[in-house]
């Protein structure tokens, strides 16, 4: 029997092994594109997603209890790529140098500014019911982007680089209390003890969690590495380290702040350990496998048309999130002693929004606190501010006489 092209393609991306297969070599194909224009991968994965979701291509369809349109158990392998993304920028970034006072008041700044003024926008634009939430996508950072920017061009391990990762993380962790008040708010039940016990919870789990690990987790994993190389098991040391990073990812989410962060704490735990170079190797193959997965499955929920039909919205969404980024993050950073182009670099560095802001819109999106028009207008606004970041953070390092910039 014949059932035409369409309907066997509608069978087979039933099947995961076979949806796993189509995912993978079209984030290839979005990845070789991407590069060759000079854009980062994650924009690429995010179109890619978009393009085979039910706003064009139409080959990711609703499947029951997943948002996102992947089965649960691709979904599940998309949100490991997220734990693994994170722990893998954590171990580049030494933590006493990421948490310092001037990380915290840039990030104060930056989660201010977005969040009042993200609401106010939103209200005035006919968006009263949705105004709360909508300011609290635009407090948190793209930690990916920005780091994977200043790697490019060097910079890892700079003042710049330290003060605009350390307050992108900080913002963060701020975004999950932002998430809350804004959850409380929609709901029509603010809990402000509620509150408090997250922010209380997210400083002591990084403190503890940091010293916890750089004192005793890491001696643990370099011995049981040394004892698996005495046994030919060369790989029991990252084994141990994956297993600490999902630990924290679970603790993370059991505190109510994101499991990325948690990832993220991890990662800085083993940034000064002797076998770090070991571990990257080791990550990068399974970064390559479940990252894209996790930001296709961001794009394949985005419709189209409810940008188009938000499209000026979208716009002053996305100024609006540039606008009190670089200027809420970038007078902390000069009255703290920094060059005006630094200060400015610091600013543009944090404007980028993708994951959080993304995890917070879909949170958002699950539990009905906002339909899908405003969810694809924070994708917008999340892609144009993760486009333009790169090439003005470029332009103002220039300035600030970090980079040459080519003609």
């Amino acid at each position: 029997m014949d059932l035409g092209l369409a309907s066997i393609l509608d069978e087979l991306l039933g099947e995961v092994w076979f949806e796993l297969t189509f995912l993978l070599v079209v984030s290839l194909f979005a990845s070789f594109v991407f590069a060759r224009f000079g854009q980062p991968r994650v924009i690429g994965y995010i179109v890619v997603g978009i393009a085979i979701g039910p706003s064009l291509l139409n080959f990711i369809k609703p499947v029951e209890g997943s948002i996102s349109g992947l089965p649960e158990t691709v979904q599940m392998l998309a949100e490991l790529g997220a734990i693994i993304l994170l722990f893998m920028i954590g171990m580049e970034v030494d933590l006493k140098e990421v948490y310092s006072r001037k990380s915290i008041a840039i990030a104060l700044g930056g989660v201010a500014l977005p969040w009042v003024f993200g609401y106010l926008v939103a209200r005035l634009m006919g968006y009263e019911d949705d105004a709360i939430f909508i300011g609290a996508t635009l407090v948190a950072t793209s930690v990916a982007i920005t780091a994977s920017v200043t790697s490019e061009l060097g910079l890892i391990g700079t003042p710049v680089s330290y003060a605009i990762l350390g307050a992108a993380v900080v913002d963060d962790i701020l975004g999950m209390v932002v998430l809350g008040v804004s959850k409380g708010v929609a709901v029509g039940g603010l809990d402000p003890f509620g509150i408090l016990l997250v922010l209380i919870g997210a400083i002591l789990f990084i403190v503890i969690g940091g010293w916890l690990g750089s004192h005793l987790l890491t001696r643990v994993v370099f011995k049981v590495q040394i004892s698996g190389y005495r046994r030919k098991l060369p790989m029991s040391g990252f084994i141990l380290a994956l297993a600490i990073a999902f630990l924290y990812a679970f603790v993370a989410e059991l505190i109510q702040i994101s499991a990325i962060v948690g990832a993220f704490v991890a990662g800085t735990v083993f940034s000064g350990s002797a076998l770090r170079d070991g571990f990257r190797k080791g990550m990068q193959y399974l970064e390559a496998l479940f990252v894209p997965l996790f930001f296709v499955s961001l794009g394949t929920v985005v419709y189209l048309q409810e940008i188009v039909d938000a499209l000026w919205f979208g716009i002053v969404i996305t100024v609006v999130a540039i606008v009190t980024k670089v200027v809420g993050c970038g007078i902390p950073a000069w009255v703290s002693g920094m060059s005006k182009w630094d200060s400015v670099s610091v600013g543009i560095g944090m404007t980028p929004r993708l994951e959080i802001a993304l995890v917070i819109a879909y949170y958002g999106l699950s539990t009905g606190i906002i339909a899908y028009d405003v969810y694809s207008v924070v994708v917008f606004m999340g892609l144009m501010t993760a486009i333009f970041a790169p090439s003005m953070l470029k332009k103002s390092l220039a300035k600030a006489g970090h980079v040459v910039v080519s003609p």
